[in-house]
Parts: C-alpha cells; structure tokens; sequence
C-alpha cells in the first residue's frame, strides 16, 4: 500500500477520476469576473503540460527497457526541473504545477508506484483538455 494504492493494492480509482480532474482544474486560473475566460499567464498552457508529461514518457521507456532503480534518480530530479520552471521572476507553470510534480514525484518509490502515477498524470492530461478554452492555447 502506498500513496497510490488502496487497502486491496489496487490503485485509488480517484486518482484516476475525481483527484485527477480536479489537479487538472488547479492548473487553470479564472478570471472572477467571467470564469469562461482563462488567465493564460497564470494558468498552465498546454505547451508546458506536454514538455512535462513527454518527458515522464521519456522515463517510463528508460524505466521498462533498463529498470526502475537506474533511472530513479532521473525521475527523482524532475522536482527541479518543475522548481527552474516555477522560477517566480520568470514563472514558465504555475505553483499548483509545481506542487502536483513534487507531491508526485516524492511518492514515487518503486516501478509500481511509478506506473500508478503515469496513469494518474495521463488522467490529468485528459482532464486538462477537457477544460472549455484550454485547447486553443
């Protein structure tokens, strides 16, 4: 049992519902005004969710074609990649971004947990597109 899973080893289906969509939401601010309309500079673009997730992607093919332990580290040194990212003089994702990568990653102790989280974030993803105006950015 860890972060990802329930009491039976199964992954939480929340992650993979609820939770999800609602990191997704987190990434994306509204103006307060109009919630129909998206505050792209302080909202996560798509652009960087893609850069992100692509390079989980990268990890995961590392991971199946040389191990997990050999590329820990390079999954574990994403959160500073998430933290240059977040840099607040020059902010490329959003805090709430910043903070799901590092949540994450800080739960990611073994191949199960690792391939818990990538269907977690590939749900993210989904949610993510899901949002009305999100797409065109």
């Amino acid at each position: 049992m860890g972060y990802y899973f329930d009491q039976s080893n199964n992954i939480r289906s929340d992650l993979l519902d609820g939770k999800a969509k609602e990191k997704a939401d987190s990434f994306v601010k509204k103006n307060h005004r109009d919630p129909t309309k998206i505050i792209q500079r302080e909202s996560l673009s798509s652009a960087q969710l893609r850069r992100f997730f692509g390079e989980f992607r990268q990890l995961e093919k590392r991971v199946n074609a040389i191990g997990f332990d050999k590329v820990k580290p390079l999954i574990k040194m994403v959160k500073s990649k998430a933290s240059y990212a977040a840099n607040p003089s020059n902010p490329k994702i959003p805090p709430s971004f910043k903070s799901f990568l590092s949540e994450n990653v800080d739960n990611i102790n073994g191949k199960e947990d690792f391939e818990a989280f990538m269907l977690h974030f590939e749900a993210v993803v989904g949610f993510f597109y899901g949002i009305p105006g999100v797409s065109n950015r």
